[in-house]
């Protein structure tokens, strides 16, 4: 059997630092989510600021923003809610 030559390196990677690179939300998909949203972003905004002026992509913005806020219920008073841990 032959000996093999060369240095022999024996990583261990906790649980923390591999799931920075391995899995469904690692490193890069948040780098890549993150910098072609904004790269999309910017795109559609310029292009509605040329084609349609400011005062209607302001309109446009508002609208998204509002109605976003209603679908995730972000408007909803916080007295209002639910109390299911049992604390008063």
């Amino acid at each position: 059997m032959k000996k093999k030559r060369g240095q022999r390196f024996n990583v261990h990677i906790n649980n923390e630092l591999k799931e920075v690179f391995v899995g469904h939300h690692t490193l890069f998909s948040v780098i890549g989510f993150t910098v072609g949203g904004i790269l999309v972003g910017e795109t559609l905004k310029e292009w509605a600021h040329i084609h349609l002026g400011l005062p209607l992509t302001l309109i446009i913005g508002f609208v998204l923003i509002f109605l976003t806020g209603v679908i995730l219920h972000k408007f909803s008073d916080p007295s209002e809610a639910k109390n299911d841990d049992g604390l008063v």
